[in-house]
């Protein structure tokens, strides 16, 4: 924890990371302040499958586990490691949360949620489109890899 020079305790900042690679520290303080700080324990449920879901989340300790619900039980998507972001798709089309992100270990989240968002867009327009370009790099490159894999398990007949 960070402290002034009278022991007061200073209040946390985002850590610099890909999606924030233009705000400096001052923009990651105020951006800080949109949002809020949450802790999950080992095997606790972040994002529930199929639960209403309108946050973005940024890991910032830990390991998270995407899956997604089958028939005879669960299939893997991916893991969330420290400094990437997740919850993108909902921010963009807010509806029921499309998988289940687990903590595999104890983990530390910063999230925001669609409104708050909101408020930093038209707060600071000018880093709100860096913040949502970013975002969309997110989103583009979950699409590709899961199409990869799709290509790679699935024969494409015409």
């Amino acid at each position: 924890m960070l402290f002034y020079m009278d022991e007061t305790p200073m209040a946390e900042v985002l850590p610099e990371c890909s999606l924030l690679a233009g705000f400096d520290e001052a923009d990651r303080r105020e951006l800080t302040g949109y949002g809020e700080f949450r802790e999950f324990g080992a095997g606790r449920t972040v994002i529930g499958e199929g639960q209403p879901q309108e946050s973005l989340y940024l890991l910032l300790q830990g390991r998270l586990n995407a899956v997604h619900k089958i028939n005879d039980g669960e299939a893997p998507l991916g893991t969330i490691r420290d400094g990437e972001w997740f919850g993108e798709i909902n921010i963009f089309d807010p509806q029921q949360a499309s998988a289940m992100v687990v903590a595999h270990v104890n983990a530390r989240t910063w999230q925001i949620s669609r409104t708050k968002l909101e408020e930093f867009l038209n707060a600071h327009p000018l880093l709100g489109c860096q913040l949502l370009l970013g975002v969309g790099e997110v989103l583009a490159r979950r699409t590709r890899d899961l199409t990869t894999k799709l290509n790679a398990t699935w024969e494409i007949s015409w």
